[in-house]
């Protein structure tokens, strides 16, 4: 078979030979240009020669769809410095230490696990799953690391449920910079006001200092951590949590209107509400006249849901206007006083909340900022969950939203 003559990609490498074995492998015979190793005693070079260590094979880039091997057989080298001259095996800069693959073919593997699974790279690559895990462990971190990060501008703090009905959670704590992709800071064990605190106040002071908002749900242990290392100016509750607070009473309503109006209706009039759900859910100027039409004969029959979800869409109005914090403030106070005296009562148990924590709902109007990206990283660890059939190590959580966030940028 023609030999194929390219040059190496590792300058501390020469060719010396090359052939192809029985399963269609490269075989690249090597030696490292290198004169001397380090010490694994005193640290001082070693330069004399002292015989050489057992022929290694280390894998490295496929080559035409193809496994390449480099095989080497490292020099040994006696250390003068030291009285007993220990003996040092070289190491090598294009691989760890004892390794069974190139650094090169190493960050393949990482491109290649970004949004797939180890079992997946594991097969075509006609590697061990334990290898790629290894491999995975060494390449990323199970933690941030802070010298990457030039600003964090918004941080998010949301929980999502490692396993459905168990309440497992983790909290994800991520930044979305400015002009930047969401980057993901943390997954914790848990959802306690002292775990997120204490990750809070890890953070380096000059990229504290860089904090703008902070971005999180109405739950009492983040508002708390965040208030007590940012302070109450910069958090900012999220406005879509605070709609699928006051949307939910809505939805009771309208679920206890139209199985009165089921039983009082005849069957045809009752058949013009269809989809109600969906159009009481949507904004005014989106609706069809089909679907106007619909809506004005449900308040015909309907006048307490017709006056709830004026007052729905009342503070939906006010959440889009471009409102100063103080103004939002004032509109906010006039929508709970409106309520109040208009006798509805299905809006008592958001109202309470709204009050709790209104100064955190108006510093939304100071920059508009919301948990969206928050939601897309939760969106993220379900999808890695349903591709690696579960995941519950907040470590390895970690490492795979890394990969699938900033795996193009570090290994591309």
């Amino acid at each position: 078979m023609s030999q194929i003559n390219i040059p190496l990609d590792i300058e501390s490498l020469d060719i010396v030979a090359q052939t192809i074995d029985d399963e269609g492998n490269f075989i690249l015979d090597v030696v490292s240009k290198n004169d001397h190793s380090t010490c694994h005693k005193c640290g001082k070079p070693a330069t004399k020669r002292n015989g050489k260590a057992p022929s290694r094979l280390v894998r490295h880039l496929p080559l035409l769809d193809r496994p390449v091997y480099l095989r080497i057989t490292p020099v040994r080298y006696s250390c003068e410095h030291c009285d007993d001259h220990p003996t040092t095996t070289e190491q090598y800069d294009w691989c760890e230490h004892n390794a069974s693959v190139t650094k090169g073919l190493e960050k393949y593997l990482m491109r290649s696990l970004i949004h797939s699974t180890v079992e997946d790279v594991a097969k075509k690559e006609q590697l061990g799953p334990k290898l790629i895990q290894a491999v995975l462990a060494r390449q990323v971190d199970i933690s941030v690391d802070w010298s990457t990060i030039v600003a964090l501008e918004t941080l998010g703090i949301d929980e999502i449920a490692l396993k459905k009905g168990h309440r497992s959670y983790v909290t994800v704590v991520s930044a979305k910079p400015k002009s930047n992709s969401p980057i993901v800071l943390a997954v914790l064990e848990g959802r306690s006001k002292e775990d997120v605190k204490a990750f809070l106040k890890s953070i380096p002071e000059p990229l504290k200092q860089t904090v703008k908002h902070v971005c999180t749900d109405m739950y009492d242990g983040y508002i708390n951590a965040a208030t007590e290392v940012f302070g109450e100016q910069k958090l900012v509750v999220d406005r879509y949590h605070v709609a699928k607070l006051y949307r939910r009473p809505l939805d009771k309503l309208r679920t206890k209107e139209m199985a009165r109006l089921k039983s009082e209706l005849a069957p045809q009039d009752y058949d013009k509400l269809e989809g109600m759900m969906w159009i009481l859910r949507q904004h005014n100027e989106c609706l069809s006249q089909a679907d106007k039409d619909k809506l004005h004969h449900l308040y015909k029959h309907s006048p307490i849901l017709k006056q709830a979800h004026h007052y729905a869409l009342r503070l939906t109005h006010i959440f889009n206007s471009h409102s100063s914090r103080k103004s939002a403030l004032a509109k906010i106070n006039r929508w709970i006083k409106a309520v109040g005296k208009s006798g509805l009562r299905n809006f008592d148990c958001f109202i309470k909340t709204l009050v709790k924590n209104k100064g955190y709902i108006a510093n939304y109007f100071k920059g508009r900022k919301t948990s969206g990206f928050v939601e897309g990283l939760n969106n993220k660890i379900k999808v890695v969950k349903r591709r690696c059939y579960g995941l519950f190590n907040t470590q390895t959580i970690f490492q795979r939203l890394f990969l699938d966030l900033q795996g193009y940028e570090k290994y591309v």
